[in-house]
C-alpha cells in the first residue's frame, strides 16, 4: 500500500505560504507525505521556493519541489490525477488584496478535483496552526453525512473535539429521503432536542466509530452560513469541514459560499 500524500500548491507568494503550516499539521495527523508543487509561467523556479522553505520551515529543508510550467490550475489538477492525493491544501487566493471568496485557481481546483480540498485564508499568515476543534455543519440529510466520517476521523486522530451544528429552518426542511428532521420547537429545545441529539449520535456511530471522540452538538436557527460562522468564532474553531454536492451556480451552494467568504479558519470541502 502506497503512502498517503497531501498535495500542497505554492506559487512562492506570501499569501500562498499560509497553507504550509496547515498542511504540515494535517500531514502529521494523517501520516501523509507532503508533495509541494510550484507552477511557474515561464521556467521552473523550484530552487527559490526550496531555499525559502528551508528558512521558514526547516523541517521541510531538502524536500523535493515538483516544479512545473503552465497554467496553475491545470498543472495542479494534472499533478492530483498523477499522485492521487488524499487531500489538496492550498490558499484561497494569492492576491495581496483581500478577495471576497476564492481566486480563479482555487475555484477551478475546487470544482474539478476528485479529492477533498482544504482552503486556507491568506490572512492567517505563516503562524503555527493546531487542530483542537473541528466543526462540521449538518442539515440532517444523508448526503451531508459524507462530511461526518472524515471530520470525525480527523478529530479522533488529532485528539480534537468534534463540534456538530444543525442549523434548522422549519420553512425549508430537508426533503431528501432518510433525512433527520429537526425538532419542531427550536425555541424550546427541551421538548425534543435530547431525543434528536440521541438519534443523531446513533447515526454518527453508524458512519464512523466514535471511540473516545468527544462530540458536542449545537442547534441553531436562522441563516446557515451566518450561524455557522458565529459558532465557529465563539468556539475558536480550527477547521470547518463541509460537504458539497458539486453544484455551484445560483441558487445552489449558498451556505458554502457564505462560509468561504467570511470564515477566518481553514475550510475542508468534501465532495459528495
Amino acid at each position: 500500500m502506497s503512502e498517503p500524500v497531501i498535495l500542497v500548491p505554492l506559487d512562492g507568494s506570501e499569501q500562498a505560504m499560509s497553507a504550509l503550516p496547515v498542511a504540515m499539521v494535517l500531514g502529521e495527523i494523517e501520516r501523509a507525505a507532503l508533495h509541494i508543487l510550484h507552477v511557474g509561467t515561464h521556467e521552473p523556479a523550484g530552487e527559490d521556493l526550496r531555499s525559502r522553505l528551508g528558512r521558514e520551515a526547516p523541517e521541510l529543508d531538502g524536500l523535493t519541489i515538483d516544479a512545473r510550467v503552465g497554467t496553475p490550475s491545470v498543472e495542479i489538477l494534472r499533478a492530483a490525477a498523477e499522485i492521487k492525493p488524499r487531500l489538496i491544501v492550498m490558499c484561497k487566493h494569492s492576491s495581496a488584496r483581500r478577495r471576497k471568496m476564492l481566486g480563479r485557481t482555487a475555484m477551478k481546483v475546487l470544482h474539478d478535483a476528485s479529492c477533498s480540498v482544504a482552503l486556507v485564508p491568506p490572512e492567517r499568515g505563516a503562524t503555527p496552526w493546531h487542530l483542537h476543534h473541528v466543526l462540521v455543519p449538518h442539515d440532517g440529510t444523508p448526503t451531508t453525512s459524507a462530511a461526518l466520517q472524515p471530520a470525525a476521523q480527523l478529530a479522533d486522530q488529532a485528539r480534537a473535539e468534534l463540534l456538530v451544528v444543525h442549523v434548522t429552518d422549519i420553512k425549508a426542511a430537508p426533503a431528501e429521503p432518510g433525512s433527520l428532521t429537526a425538532p419542531r420547537y427550536v425555541d424550546q429545545p427541551q421538548h425534543e432536542w435530547p431525543a434528536w441529539a440521541s438519534e443523531f449520535v446513533t447515526r454518527l456511530a453508524c458512519v464512523c466509530p466514535l471511540g473516545h471522540l468527544h462530540v458536542r452538538i449545537f442547534l441553531a436557527h436562522g441563516n446557515p452560513a451566518a450561524e455557522i460562522i458565529s459558532l465557529s468564532e465563539k468556539q475558536s474553531t480550527d477547521l470547518i469541514v463541509l460537504a458539497w454536492r458539486g453544484r455551484w451556480e445560483a441558487p445552489h451552494a449558498t451556505t458554502i459560499k457564505g462560509i468561504l467568504r467570511e470564515a477566518h479558519c481553514p475550510i475542508m470541502v468534501v465532495r459528495v
